[in-house]
């Protein structure tokens, strides 16, 4: 068993979703599952951003979703996709959405199904200009390689990234995310600004006037880099394994 791990760039303008995540570094998405067979792509997806960005994403999603001219990342036109939010806040959107492609070269769910078999096992996260693919196989990745290669729509590339082991295969196979640049320097600012001291030296407000961003954003990129510090802790000094994916906004508490 190998993962295979290729990253799809978006040029701006070619997908009017993707432009969110190219305009706003801040938000970024991660699937919890995606299912594929040779008919339908159908998944869950977690977006996480700051609330205005995400009332963006969710105006966007909409119109995509609506709208009979949407084809997929290879140009086959995109005959269904229906979407429920199943869960949402300031800070998340939990999406599950579905999706079944015309004739054509399709996206690549299907030709992964078409060339790996049905029931395959693939993870995605977008950020930036970024879409990166994740899937597990059991043989040979070349021809989903060439197939996605090929036919790629105008203002996308790929970049493959590795083929090897799994992670989750290792004997310490944690994927630990980084912090955004935005988030560390969040992070940063607020250290350098007394805010974890007792008492307090500055507020969230006058931190981010003194760095030139919004309370709110700062604020977010500073809640999303102490949950990160957490799920460290939680992983190195509690000994909870995050192979299964711990998202620290479905926990009210570790013990």
């Amino acid at each position: 068993m190998r993962e295979f791990v290729f990253t799809v760039e978006y040029e701006k303008g070619a997908d009017e979703v993707m432009d969110l995540f190219i305009e706003h570094p801040d938000l970024y998405a991660r699937s919890m599952e995606i299912n594929a067979t040779s008919e339908a792509v159908w998944g869950i997806e977690k977006v996480v951003g700051p609330a205005a960005v995400l009332d963006e994403f969710d105006d966007a999603l909409e119109r995509v979703a609506n709208d009979p001219s949407t084809i997929g990342m290879c140009g086959a036109p995109v005959t269904e996709y229906e979407y429920t939010t199943l869960s949402s806040n300031a800070e998340s959107r939990k999406i599950h959405w579905l999706r079944r492609e015309g004739n054509g070269p399709r996206s690549i769910p299907f030709i992964a199904a078409k060339h790996i078999g049905e029931g395959l096992i693939m993870r995605t996260e977008r950020r930036d200009n970024q879409y990166r693919w994740r899937l597990l196989i059991d043989g040979t990745a070349s021809e989903t390689h060439e197939d996605v290669r090929a036919n790629l729509r105008e203002g996308l590339s790929l970049t493959v990234e590795r083929l090897g082991t799994p992670p989750c295969l290792l004997e310490d196979g944690r994927v630990q995310q980084t912090l955004t640049p935005e988030q560390k320097s969040a992070l940063e600012a607020a250290i350098e600004r007394g805010y974890y001291e007792e008492p307090r030296q500055q507020s969230v407000t006058e931190i981010a006037e003194d760095v030139g961003v919004s309370r709110s954003t700062f604020q977010y990129r500073l809640n999303r880099a102490e949950a990160w510090l957490a799920q460290q802790f939680a992983a190195d000094s509690l000994d909870v394994d995050l192979n299964v994916d711990l998202d620290l906004e479905d926990i009210e508490f570790i013990q």
